[in-house]
């Protein structure tokens, strides 16, 4: 029986594979197999123990119950060989191989491009696969070894490094301020509407600090969301008043496409954090990027 399991091992894990991603041509992407081999080896899979794992049809593909079971099972063994992998590569001193980073696309453009340019110079033996995107990565089922995200964290198993504190600030279009009443005082904010980075519709207290005194106004939310790349969008379409970090709207403002509103005020202080899986961060790979990128950022902490 030991043998029939250890010729099983690394199909259980394509089993993953293909649940995960929730078809056979993802699955093949993903793991860099033709789709052939991958319906070959999962149909061996079911002939080899005589059940049916998944169930088939022109439109999906998903688990049987039987599947459901050997998934749990077949779902902590490949978390298991991933992390016995993770110890023995940790024993390399040297960061080497390919180093997979997730982050939004306007933070990759304002600050990763340059980082993760500068840590493959400095590291010739690491290559870098950097997916920027709108989604909220899954680090361990997308096997990603680092998420670069800003803001507040759900809680979660995942290891969090802080790597810099940028601030908040409002940013609005030169046609919205020139069609509008014009923001002199903290007050005034009250007759705008505000796009809020993060998910609330409710209206939202913002809070200003001005020679050592708070001040706190609410504003209606027209637009929500946790990355900031729409919200600058809208700001620019004349649509409201962005609350988003300043170090993302900085080009913006350069170009003449916003303005920052109150810029004498300071608002509440944003995280920029580096996630990982925990059995990852011992990888020489990724303890030397997010140490990296962390010095790079304390440089630029201050214009952040």
């Amino acid at each position: 029986m030991n043998g029939l399991i250890d010729a099983a091992l690394s199909d259980l894990a394509l089993l993953v594979r293909v649940a995960d991603s929730k078809g056979f041509t993802a699955a093949a992407r993903l793991t860099r197999m033709p789709q052939t081999t991958v319906s070959r080896r999962i149909a061996a899979l079911e002939a080899r123990f005589g059940v049916r794992l998944f169930d088939r049809t022109t439109r999906k593909v998903a688990l049987t119950p039987a599947g459901l079971k050997v998934y749990d099972h077949a779902k902590l063994m490949l978390t298991q060989g991933e992390a016995a992998a993770a110890a023995l590569t940790a024993l390399k001193t040297k960061p080497a191989g390919t180093l997979r980073v997730t982050s939004t696309v306007i933070l990759g453009q304002a600050l990763l491009d340059e980082i993760a340019a500068s840590f493959m110079a400095a590291n010739p033996d690491v290559r870098v696969r950097l997916n920027l995107t709108g989604r909220r990565v899954d680090l361990v089922e997308e096997g990603f070894d680092i998420a670069i995200r800003v803001g507040a964290l759900p809680d979660s198993s995942l290891a969090v490094t802080r790597l810099a504190i940028a601030r908040n600030g409002l940013f609005a279009s030169p046609a919205y301020l020139r069609d509008r009443a014009m923001i002199h005082l903290a007050s005034d904010l009250e007759h705008h509407p505000l796009l809020a980075f993060g998910q609330s519709l409710q209206p939202k207290d913002i809070v200003l600090n001005k020679d050592g005194r708070s001040i706190r106004t609410r504003m209606d939310v027209r637009m929500a969301c946790d990355d900031p790349c729409p919200l600058l969008t809208a700001a620019s379409s004349a649509l409201g008043v962005a609350e988003v970090p300043r170090f993302v709207a900085r080009e913006d403002v350069r170009r003449g496409r916003l303005i920052e509103v109150l810029p004498d005020h300071r608002m509440n202080d944003v995280e920029i954090n580096a996630v990982t899986p925990s059995y990852r961060g011992t990888l020489p790979s990724v303890r030397e990027f997010i140490g990296f990128a962390r010095s790079r950022m304390v440089d630029l902490e201050r214009t952040l």
